[in-house]
């Protein structure tokens, strides 16, 4: 009799399991639907592109620019780049917690970035480039440690760079270009030793540039130009961009000479000061950059009368 009600207990034990994991599978890719027409009803959409292709009808990883991954068939991408979308972000949009890449390049997204997108811990491309966000750029930005490449560039952002977008270890491809942001550039921003591109150009950034302690091997472009960045750029400064290929720093207000330093740099193509308050001489060892195609130096303090090499 013991052993009867010990099987009985177990069956509807394992029946009751088999349901809730049936139930919670159901639920999840019923959430990323959820998500997903949330996001549609928060949009203008001229050109009836989600009305047309997104509908509950039709299952939701074969709706227009809609991935999903083969393993656990939940949403893993999302590219919504130039389809003229006017709106906001849901805070819904936080449940894709699936989502390795999500773009929404070339729209008219507005409003601030909701805190849920911190929830996305898979995200590894985020692209919100040229639309009309305003704000500040989040501070949890930096929990989502698995980004490779981050665009938030031309849109209507303010404020300081945060601090924790140094925790981005992984990160390759860092744009924030053509905002409103101030301050200064944070140190940490050279904590990211998997970058390979950085453009911070054409924002009220001040203050000097941070120096580096240890070497970057994989930095090929820097792009600090059309900002209000200050001071000298100290003397070991490129020591530890071996591999750089492109310096921007034209049209601000960086005073001194140009680092000996910067000869270490053997794979350099483009150097630009131009627009600045540079001095002193240009150094004859620049001959040595054998890769180097274009020097801009026009309108600074050098002896002589330079404007490109």
């Amino acid at each position: 009799m013991g052993n009867t009600f010990l099987n009985l207990a177990l069956l509807i034990i394992f029946q009751f399991s088999i349901r809730a994991t049936f139930s919670m599978k159901l639920t999840t890719i019923l959430t990323d639907q959820s998500a997903l027409l949330a996001l549609k009803n928060h949009v203008y959409d001229p050109e009836n592109v989600l009305e047309t292709n997104w509908s509950s009808s039709t299952h939701v990883c074969n709706w227009f620019r809609v991935s999903c991954g083969s393993k656990h068939h939940r949403v893993t991408a999302l590219n919504l780049s130039g389809l003229e979308l006017v709106g906001t972000l849901p805070r819904s949009l936080g449940n894709l917690s699936f989502l390795s890449l999500l773009s929404i390049t070339n729209n008219s997204f507005h409003g601030r970035l909701p805190v849920q997108l911190s929830n996305l811990r898979r995200l590894k491309h985020l692209s919100f480039g040229n639309n009309s966000f305003s704000g500040e750029i989040p501070s949890w930005l930096g929990s989502l440690t698995e980004l490779r490449t981050f665009f938030l560039d031309h849109n209507n952002l303010k404020g300081v760079i945060p601090f924790s977008l140094g925790n981005l270890s992984k990160l390759e491809i860092l744009t924030l270009s053509g905002n409103q942001l101030s301050g200064s550039i944070p140190s940490s921003i050279f904590n990211m030793s998997s970058l390979q591109k950085m453009d911070l150009s054409n924002n009220m950034l001040s203050g000097s540039i941070p120096s580096v302690s240890h070497d970057l091997l994989s930095i090929e472009f820097i792009n600090f130009k059309f900002n209000n960045l200050t001071g000298h750029l100290s003397k070991d400064m490129f020591d530890h961009f071996p591999n750089l290929k492109e310096l921007l720093l034209g049209v601000n207000m960086l005073s001194g000479r140009i680092p000996m330093s910067l000869f270490k740099c053997k794979k350099l193509q483009m150097f630009s000061l131009a627009f600045n308050q540079m001095e002193g001489s240009l150094p004859v060892e620049i001959g040595n950059l054998s890769m180097l195609q274009t020097v801009l130096i026009a309108r600074n303090h050098f002896e002589g009368n330079h404007t490109c090499y």
